[in-house]
């Protein structure tokens, strides 16, 4: 039994859906960040930088959502290739979007929702470099079905909470990606892991 501690956010909607896709038996712990549930004694033991998500399996501690994606897929066996370059390009764009969009994007909401004053202008800024690195996902979706490769992986998983939840105006400039969202969003574990915490 995987303890996966989480809220709601991007990085841990994308481990809840590995763990609907993979179908490893886990139980979930809402670590809710808004009344400061990251800083309570009993998850410090868990995980002393008070991050989610975090999961414990089989006395192993994991954090950061990159690195627990490919824990979940080396244990399950799936979607991470084991054919050297295959896996070597997944990993890439797992690494991208970890590396580049992620902090970009934690950067920008804390500009607009946390800093006082809230600094509007360079919160715009770093979402024009969002959208300029979504651009390079959308040319890798014209080669490939999926970021990465012909087969859906933790790249994609990784990768599709973080898009816009009002997709219309935003895919006008990205027909590639929204081709992939479209299809992405129809898998199950996808819906399911979207909607956590429950």
């Amino acid at each position: 039994m995987i303890d996966f501690y989480t809220y709601s956010t991007f990085n841990g909607k994308r481990v809840a859906i590995m763990l609907e896709e993979t179908g490893l038996d886990y139980q979930t712990h809402i670590i809710n960040l808004a009344k400061g549930e990251q800083r309570s004694i009993e998850f410090l033991e868990i995980n002393p930088s008070g991050r989610i998500p975090t999961i414990v399996d089989d006395g192993l501690t994991l954090t950061q959502s990159a690195a627990i994606l490919i824990y979940l897929a080396e244990k399950s066996g799936s979607f991470l290739p084991t054919e050297a370059s295959a896996r070597a390009k997944v990993i890439e764009w797992l690494c991208f979007h970890a590396t580049d969009i992620s902090p970009t994007m934690f950067d920008s909401f804390y500009l607009t929702q946390r800093c006082q004053p809230a600094q509007p202008q360079a919160a715009e800024l770093l979402n024009q470099r969002i959208f300029m690195l979504y651009q390079n996902f959308d040319a890798e979706l014209a080669k490939h079905e999926f970021i990465g490769g012909d087969s859906y992986s933790i790249a994609d998983i990784a990768m599709f909470p973080t898009l816009p939840a009002d997709t219309t105006e935003f895919f006008q400039s990205y027909p590639n990606l929204q081709r992939w969202f479209q299809q992405v969003s129809q898998r199950s574990a996808v819906q399911i892991g979207m909607q956590m915490p429950v």
